[in-house]
Parts: structure tokens; sequence; C-alpha cells
């Protein structure tokens, strides 16, 4: 995880579920040790259904071969989720991904389980569960902060508390999404109008490529328990911490944190699947075993490890600027170097291209200029720029989230 995260103790789900071949983990069980140079394929299941009246997905793939990084995606197999009697279908949108075909939420007092039948016939079947304790996040803050490196930054912590303190076990995802402005954006474009012969001129430009937006969801997730506190409160927990430098936060920016409630059993996993995350290097050619969840297995010689967890679910949204911050120093740089530099002339080559013609149709140059009018057409040189730099949209999309507040 990279220094920006340095605050929180993330678990990387999908990676480490895919690489979790070190230990057998069972309480007041011994691992069975394998033979070092057995290689043993597991499917792993991520399925968490929550009370948000949403379309939610179940993610079913194969541990990932020696020498190969990612999992392999199990795909064309049978998903359901029993809501007492009532069986909820689910259909693959991608390869290894499965979600609902209908909306629905999670309610108390209702009994949920997984069924999953693959292709070849394997059968995967989890525990009967319900949802966990309701208890909805407090705050999210973010402060101007230095960290343990002499960094300064935006600190972002949340803050929780449960009366009842039936909540205890937690677990944080976030979503952040900022604004992005072409620092060398100009209202002009350039464009080929004939090829032969071969002629450039400069228009308006067609769409929106100033302003864009950038939503990223958290590669993983935060977990805290108040089982040694007297009262069940979270308090000041950090979140993200983002460097004063990072263009994401150089104009405005928002953070969606959310806050899970889960029951002991699958704290306990995910805790475990941390642990094996935090040992290094978890490709390796031995493979003592695999993480036991909630999910079994028959009709097959593979092994299943997951959790299908029904969890309560709650959300809290802030904004922040950079000036409210950092008012005495200039914004950060951007994602890339912006130098502005003359094109070549429309001169050709031996084979008959001009290189401002090809950098303009393949989208790798930008025009650009800093004044009200653009240079008079004709053979040249143009201000030119890379792409990026004065069109937002590579970085993100001209379309405002429908809950940006400016």
């Amino acid at each position: 995880m990279n220094k920006e995260h340095a605050h929180i103790r993330y678990i990387a789900v999908r990676c480490a579920l895919a690489l979790v071949v070190l230990l057998v983990f069972t309480r007041c069980v011994e691992p069975f040790e394998l033979p070092e140079s057995n290689f043993e394929e597991v499917f792993i299941v991520e399925a968490t259904i929550t009370n948000t009246n949403e379309f939610h997905t179940v993610k079913i793939s194969n541990t990932a071969a020696l020498g190969t990084s990612e999992a392999v995606p199990e795909q064309n197999a049978s998903v359901t989720v029993l809501e007492n009697d009532r069986a909820i279908a689910f259909e693959e949108i991608v390869p290894g991904t499965y979600r609902s075909v209908e909306a629905f939420e999670a309610l108390p007092g209702t009994d949920y389980s997984l069924r999953i039948e693959t292709q070849n016939g394997t059968a995967m079947v989890s525990e009967t569960v319900r949802l966990s304790t309701t208890s909805n996040i407090g705050s999210v803050v973010a402060e101007k902060a230095i960290d343990e490196n002499g960094i300064e930054g935006v600190n972002i912590t949340v803050n929780s508390t449960d009366p009842s303190g039936e909540s205890r076990y937690y677990r944080y995802f976030y979503e952040e999404t900022y604004k992005i402005i072409a620092p060398r954006w100009s209202p002009f474009e350039a464009y080929v109008v004939t090829q032969d012969p071969l002629t450039v001129d400069i228009r308006p430009r067609q769409r929106e490529e100033r302003t864009c937006f950038k939503t990223v969801d958290a590669t993983g997730s935060l977990l805290f328990d108040t089982t040694n506190q007297a009262e069940d409160n979270v308090v000041a927990l950090p979140i993200r911490f983002i460097e004063r430098r990072d263009f994401i936060i150089a104009h405005r920016y928002s953070i969606l944190v959310k806050q899970l409630v889960q029951r002991r059993s699958a704290y306990e996993f995910y805790n475990d699947l941390q642990k094996l995350s935090n040992q290094g290097s978890l490709l390796s050619q031995n493979q003592p075993g695999f993480l036991i969840g909630n999910i079994t297995v028959s009709g097959g010689t593979k092994k299943v490890s997951g959790f299908f967890d029904v969890a309560s679910i709650s959300e809290n949204r802030i904004f922040f600027n950079y000036e409210d911050f950092f008012e005495d120093v200039t914004e950060p740089n951007y994602a890339v170097g912006c130098d502005v530099f003359l094109s070549p002339l429309l001169e050709t080559d031996q084979f008959g291209n001009s290189p401002l013609a090809l950098a303009i149709e393949n989208e790798t140059l930008e025009f650009f200029t800093d004044s009200g009018s653009p240079r008079p057409p004709g053979e040249g040189p143009f201000s030119m720029v890379p792409t990026i730099c004065g069109d937002c949209n590579l970085l993100g999309t001209n379309i405002v989230p429908e809950f940006w507040i400016d």
C-alpha cells in the first residue's frame, strides 16, 4: 500500500483472496501440511449483501496459477441468493462477476443463504445468516495534518457510535471523487480539413474538455472493533491521508465513506485474511492450505475460500476545496508535465505524412492558446500540448456526478 494510505490497515480483498494459500485458519485445529510442491486450485467467493436497496454482486474466481498475479474468473456459473424461501437469481455481467437480476435489500429477521453451481457441476452453499445489527455512521472529518514522515496533507477520519453496544465489529470502505481542470485548455481545437492538399484549421471545441470528474473505489477495506472498549465508539479512525501536492485535491474533492457492521464470524474471517496479506509475499510455490469461511463445496475435488455476509451499511459524504486548508501556496501540480511547444510545419515526410496532422488525428496533441483567439491558420507553426493537458476526458469524464455539489 502506498504512503498516502499509511494511516490505515487495508486488506486487499481480491488479491489476498486469490493468494490466500499460506495457513489453514481454524479455531483449535492445527494446519495440515501439504507436500511443498503441491499447487492446489481453490474457488474464491466474495459476497456481501447489505440493507441497501440495490443490485448486489457476487464474485467467483480461482486461485492464480504459479507465476501469475491475478485470479482466474469462474464463468457461466449459476448463482442464487435465497431469502427465506424466495430465490433471487444473479446473472454474469463480466467474467466472474454476477449481479442480481433485481434490486433488493436485506431485511431484519430474514434468513439468507448463497447457492452456486459451476458449469462443471460443482455445488457451493453458504451457511444461513441474518442481517447484522444496524448502526449509522457518525461523522467524516477532514483536517490539515502532517503524517509520520513529515509530509503535509489532509487527514480524513471517521467517527461512529452505537449506544446499544451491539455493533462492535466494523468494516470501512470509501470511494473518492475529484474535479479535474485541464491546465492547458483553450476554447479552440485543431483539425485536419483535407488530406490532399493537406490543410489544418482551427475551430471551437466540439465537447466539454476543460472540467471533468473522476470517481475511484478504494482497493481495500479497514477493519476495526470496539470489543476492548467500554463503549461502542469509533473515534477519529484514520481512513485516508492525501499529500498536499497530490493533484486529486488541486480543486474540489469528495469522499464517500461506507461503514459495514459485521457479525463476529465475518470479522474474524477478514481479520485472518488481513494477517495473511501482511505476511509479505503470498505468491509462493508452497500451498499449505486456505482460509476457511462459511461456504462449503460438494460435487468436486476443489475447495472453496470465501465468506457470505449480510451486513448493515451506512454512508457519509463530505466535500472540500484545496484552499480550505492551504491558502498560502499554489495548487498542486497536474498529473503530468504540460509544456507548450511549437508544432512542426505542415510539411510531409517521404511517405506523405505530416507529423502535425498525425498527432491531431491520433489525438496525441492538442492545440493551445493562452489568448482570447487562436493563431491565424495556415502553414503554422501551431502551439501544441499533450492531449492530456488540454482534454480532461483522458483522466476522467465530463459528465457531472449527480451527487456533486460545488
